[in-house]
């Protein structure tokens, strides 16, 4: 349970960080107006109408890069169950992801997308975390069984 615990935290800080590295990416190549003030919502709603379609892209892939990142870390240090993990802490992404809309109403086609990228992004980082756990095949000369080839006496 504890580990459970740990693994769902983890994943959850190491996606909000690269969600906060990529948006930052984001705005440099979108940089937001010099004079914008965070804590006015009806500034924020005026600002997200007149951006581009290309800074919402990035929005949307910086929340999935970090909802792959923080299945992918949830799953790595979950001990077993590591799917359910994954998508335990996407569902936290998207309910972060909802709470940030509902506070700046976005365009209802962003809205679609980030319900349809953010939860899958976390199970494809499980399944990646899967990959990455699996052990190697075993090294050097294989015994020979003459059974698969029929040739057993």
């Amino acid at each position: 349970m504890g580990r459970s615990i740990v693994s769902v935290v983890l994943g959850f800080l190491a996606g909000a960080i690269v969600v906060g590295l990529l948006e930052a990416a984001g705005h440099l190549m979108y940089p937001p107006p010099p004079d914008i003030n965070l804590h006015n919502p009806e500034q924020l709603k005026a600002i997200i109408e007149k951006l581009p379609v290309g800074a919402l892209i990035m929005v949307l892939v910086a929340w999935a890069g970090g909802s792959f990142a923080a299945g992918l870390i949830a799953a790595l240090v979950a001990k077993n169950r590591k799917p359910t993990h994954a998508l335990i802490v996407g569902c936290l992404q998207m309910l972060a992801g909802g709470i940030t809309m509902l506070m700046i109403p976005h365009p209802t086609w962003f809205i679609v997308m980030s319900f349809l990228i953010v939860v899958p992004s976390a199970w494809i980082g499980a399944m990646f975390a899967g990959f990455m756990q699996q052990s190697p095949p075993a090294a050097g000369p294989q015994p020979y069984d003459m059974r698969e080839k029929n040739m057993a006496c």
